[in-house]
């Protein structure tokens, strides 16, 4: 294993890596990695490198910057000291693992980063790449599921729409660098941003080939979070902690792991923090999921006919690298602990409730045989029609 003949995936946690590497045939467990079929699998246990702002010159941001280029000249990269900021004995730890994943990148052919699928995720991995400061190809495989299929796709091939990963990419991070700035000015008294007249950045866009935004011209989005929360009822990491607090008595501590067991053994989507909701996309793949769900022993009788309601927790048009909320897979639950079926189902719950059909009576359940039970079609009203 001397020479570069292996393909290296780096996730968060074990739990994650473990699903990763029976999918693709790594299977030979060691200490810190799995290996095998031509693949190493390993973890950082959270976030393993600390990423500090701390820009070299006074910090401008231009349209010819490239997003990561930019992330590594204004951020210092150290091991994040767990002992010095909780008192945890972690250090020891992250030293052998930290060991372990330069080792195998130095080996590697490419790099494949499987963090956490947000911006969280690219970060942590941008700032290991920097920190371990040895240059190799990557890939990103974005993995809001484990199924086999997804991620066998996503580590040989990386995102579905690379053009629509990379501009949500590029966004993101200097969305992060922007953020890190005004924090560091608010403490310092001084402005984050050096500014440009608009029509300096015109002439700036000009150049490098992208159309200038118009004066006041806002993003499509930008402030939909507070419509979502108030519209949607998906769980998020947050209000899964919350509501299994008060319904099962679970500690934040106790939520958060078995969410992320049940991410792990393909049954939900990741527990992102934010979105409580799906773009279009994977609204499709509710239909086979609902199916699924009237399996379910203790929910399923209430899983309605017909198509699941658009009208709480669809948005058209938004990227599926905005996250979206808690949802199931479509795959049926097998060798639950108890702990992971009383979570499990409070997230089954909540989807079928998500998706039931609104006020209006859209997607209700139809009774009675397809002869006699017709919708309103083009030019012919149903004969006969009941709903419940």
């Amino acid at each position: 294993m001397k020479q570069k003949n292996i393909i290296t995936v780096v996730t968060d946690h074990q739990i994650t890596a473990d699903t990763i590497a029976r999918a693709i045939g790594a299977n030979e467990k060691h200490e810190g990695y799995y290996l095998g079929n031509g693949y190493a699998v390993t973890w950082t246990n959270g976030q393993l490198v600390e990423a500090t702002f701390s820009p070299k010159e006074c910090f401008v941001l231009s349209t010819t910057m490239e997003s990561r280029l930019a992330y590594a000249h204004n951020f210092k990269f150290a091991m994040r000291n767990y002992d010095e900021l909780v008192g945890y004995k972690k250090s020891a730890e992250d030293n052998r693992q930290l060991d372990t994943i330069k080792a195998l990148w130095k080996m590697s052919l490419t790099v494949v980063n499987a963090m956490r699928p947000d911006i969280t995720g690219d970060l942590d991995f941008l700032s290991l790449y920097y920190f371990i400061a040895c240059p190799v190809d990557t890939r990103r495989a974005w993995l809001p599921v484990l199924t086999k299929k997804a991620i066998v796709h996503a580590v040989n091939h990386g995102p579905q729409n690379r053009k629509e990963y990379e501009k949500w990419l590029e966004e993101s991070i200097y969305n992060a660098i922007v953020q890190a700035a005004e924090e560091t000015a608010e403490l310092k008294g001084s402005p984050a941003v050096e500014e440009i007249s608009v029509a300096d950045a015109s002439k700036d866009a000009e150049c490098a080939g992208v159309p200038a935004p118009a004066p006041g011209e806002q993003h499509e989005g930008d402030n939909y979070i507070g419509v979502i929360i108030a519209r949607c009822p998906l769980f998020n990491l947050p209000a899964l902690m919350i509501q299994a607090a008060c319904e099962l008595d679970y500690t934040h501590e106790k939520t958060i792991l078995t969410a992320y067991r049940l991410y792990a053994k393909k049954l939900i989507s990741y527990p992102a923090v934010l979105q409580n909701t799906i773009p279009g996309g994977v609204w499709k793949a509710m239909l086979r999921n609902m199916e699924m769900l009237r399996y379910n022993s203790k929910w399923g009788r209430s899983v309605g006919e017909g198509k699941p309601s658009k009208c709480h927790n669809f948005r058209n048009g938004e990227s599926v690298y905005n996250g979206f909320g808690i949802a199931t897979t479509g795959l049926h639950p097998t060798d639950l602990s108890r702990d992971e079926e009383k979570l499990y189902n409070l997230i089954v719950k909540r989807v079928i409730d998500a998706f039931a059909p609104d006020s209006s009576g859209k997607g209700r359940k139809y009774k009675g045989g397809k002869k006699n039970n017709r919708r309103y079609r083009k030019g012919k009203k149903a004969k006969t029609v009941k709903t419940v």
